[in-house]
């Protein structure tokens, strides 16, 4: 039997914001649908700002060749982003910019063969991407319920 290990176990416990604030946007009773906007869209990117910067942690251990460059202003590009997300007033527009900078580091790292990233790893980033990603739709449409 595997045991999961402290970084699966971490990447999963970081889901529960995003569906406690998933299930937030729907029911006003708890929080102010401009505070459960501001927690969901400042703690997404946080964490895309945080899975972008691992990509540093993996290129500058590797030989810096152009790729490597590439993927390295990719994560300043994601974390400029994220920091444009929580400047805009638009909570559409700051949702699906995180949302679309999920999708795309995902894309990125299966792209980097040269990262060397293990199946384990990519697995479990497709489905915390997935579940994210989910969550960044359901708070979207908890935007035309109101």
């Amino acid at each position: 039997m595997k045991s999961i290990k402290t970084w699966q176990w971490l990447g999963f416990a970081g889901l529960l914001p995003f569906i406690i604030l998933s299930v937030l946007a729907f029911n006003h009773s708890l929080l102010a649908p401009e505070n459960t906007m501001l927690g969901f869209v400042s703690y997404s990117a946080i964490i895309l700002s945080f899975v972008a910067g691992t990509l540093w942690g993996k290129a500058v251990i590797l030989t810096l060749d152009d790729n490597i460059t590439k993927i390295l202003i990719i994560s300043n590009i994601i974390a400029l982003g994220c920091w444009i997300a929580l400047l805009t007033p638009f909570a559409l527009s700051a949702l699906i910019l995180l949302a679309s900078g999920y999708l795309y580091l995902l894309y990125v790292e299966f792209k980097a063969k040269q990262l060397s990233t293990t199946t384990s790893y990519l697995t479990l980033r497709t489905i915390l991407t997935s579940i994210a990603v989910a969550c960044h739709v359901v708070v979207m449409l908890s935007l035309f319920s109101v």
